[in-house]
């Protein structure tokens, strides 16, 4: 039988949040930047950061997308360790993000909790202890993780190793207070939920073809998960719910990823890099420092790909700039929404829902064919920079600031562009070729640039 201690309820996402406004308020500072004065320092740190590792170290794997959140120099990484040694997953409070080089690594906390590999309670889990961790090697012929589920011993670390084809086909769950990490190493390996539970870690590796599949399922629980679907058609189950403390999703091999993803916790980021990779509904939400959706390969993300739709949302970064990527359209629903298609990419509509603070919307070549709508309360900026961007109608509304839209690309803009800000400024470029050729209407204290054209 699976453990199924008495949980903390939902708002202790909550309340883990308000712990770290000062470490948040720098991180975020970070994070949103000045557009220009930073632009240096982001360059440096949007490369490729190591894949992190709870247990045994992966390397520098190569989990795709941009550093989430740059901390304040070498002082930010200590600053950070610091807060994070005031308690593991299992005490209520929840510990901040590593900070590696200046940048908070998502799905990864550091674990200060004291831990002793129990002889006894390791091998009654069809282990042996290592040090601090309890490791269970999972064959053709184990009872546990075939026959019987597998629970790992509390209060020390756990490694799960599913050695053959068809292993480890009963659910698992992981230690509290410890770290847990899985590896799905051959075919078929890893059927079943996995729960996360009350670890401080959980890290899950799918490593051959068509591992993490059938009834797959991952509980983040309290945990900072990583998720990691290497190879071909990995991760193809029901559903990845992320933990409370943040989680990384990466999706490197081709047809990975073709389950629903629940983005949530303080620091949250998925990478779907292989083709058609993430093939299922994608959503960040209840996020305190900020959550991404990077969607950079071929036909990537082509179910809903949202941010809001869980619960509200803090700082959200939707990127769509692999070839043909995000084809269902996106919607976001933030504090701070900033969205960017390239490449074909985001052939329906690309919102900002009414509610959201501030909104950004950057289109690239032959992308945004549809709809571009941007309901902010704070600014609300569109660009449809690339070649015919921006193929339908440009909608910009700002309830207490102002809109700016710039149509730059040749022949974007193609239908009407609408803009209001009764509060503040409408301000309207068409400096494209044939750009604008419908019109542009503006209703705002002061209309700039191209309001009022009138284009044939």
């Amino acid at each position: 039988m699976l453990k199924r201690g008495a949980r903390p309820v939902r708002w202790v996402q909550w309340a883990w949040a308000a712990g770290f406004v000062a470490l948040g308020c720098g991180l975020v500072d970070d994070y949103l930047g000045d557009e220009g004065e930073n632009e240096e320092e982001t360059e440096q740190v949007s490369g490729l950061p190591a894949r992190p590792a709870v247990v045994s170290a992966r390397g520098d794997g190569g989990a795709a997308g941009a550093a989430m959140v740059v901390a304040g120099g070498a002082g930010g990484g200590a600053g950070a360790a610091g807060a994070a040694g005031a308690g593991g997953a299992g005490g209520g409070d929840l510990p901040p993000p590593i900070v590696e080089n200046g940048v908070a690594v998502p799905g990864r906390v550091l674990n200060q909790n004291q831990l002793v590999c129990d002889d006894g309670d390791c091998a009654q889990a069809g282990g042996r202890c290592e040090e601090d961790t309890c490791v269970i090697d999972c064959d053709e012929d184990s009872i546990e993780c075939n026959e019987e589920p597998v629970e790992c011993p509390d209060g020390a670390n756990c490694v799960i190793n599913c050695l053959d084809e068809d292993t480890c086909i009963q659910p698992i769950t992981c230690p509290d207070e410890g770290d847990c990490t899985i590896n799905c190493q051959d075919l078929g390996t890893c059927q079943d939920t996995i729960d996360c539970d009350s670890s401080v870690n959980c890290e899950i590796n799918c490593e051959e073809e068509e591992s993490c599949s059938g009834g797959f399922n991952v509980e983040g629980g309290l945990a900072a998960l990583t998720l990691n679907c290497d190879d071909d058609a990995t991760c193809q189950g029901q559903q990845v719910d992320c933990g409370a403390a943040g989680c990384l999703v990466s999706c490197l091999g081709d047809d990975s990823c073709n389950i629903n993803v629940n983005l949530q916790g303080q620091l949250a980021r998925a990478d779907c890099n292989g083709t058609n990779a993430c093939d299922g509904n994608i959503d960040c939400s209840q996020d305190s420092l900020g959550c991404e959706i990077n969607c950079g390969g071929l036909d990537s993300c082509r179910q809903n790909v949202s941010c809001g739709q869980q619960g509200s949302a803090n700082l959200c970064t939707l990127r769509c700039e692999g070839t043909g990527s995000c084809s269902a359209g996106i919607t976001c629903l933030a504090n701070d929404c900033s969205i960017e298609c390239d490449n074909e990419g985001c052939q329906q509509d690309v919102e900002c829902a009414a509610g959201t603070g501030t909104c950004t919307i950057q289109c690239g070549n032959d992308s945004c064919d549809s709809n571009v709508i941007c309901n902010s309360e704070d600014d609300c900026n569109v660009r449809c920079g690339g070649n015919q961007s921006c193929q339908q109608q440009v909608q910009c509304t700002s309830e207490d600031a102002s809109c700016i839209v710039a149509c730059a690309g040749d022949e974007s803009c193609n239908d009407q562009v609408q803009c209001e800000a009764q509060q503040g400024n409408c301000d309207v470029e068409c400096s494209g070729d044939d750009a604008c050729v419908n019109g542009v209407e503006c209703d705002a204290d002061i209309e700039g640039g191209d309001c009022g054209l009138d284009a044939d």
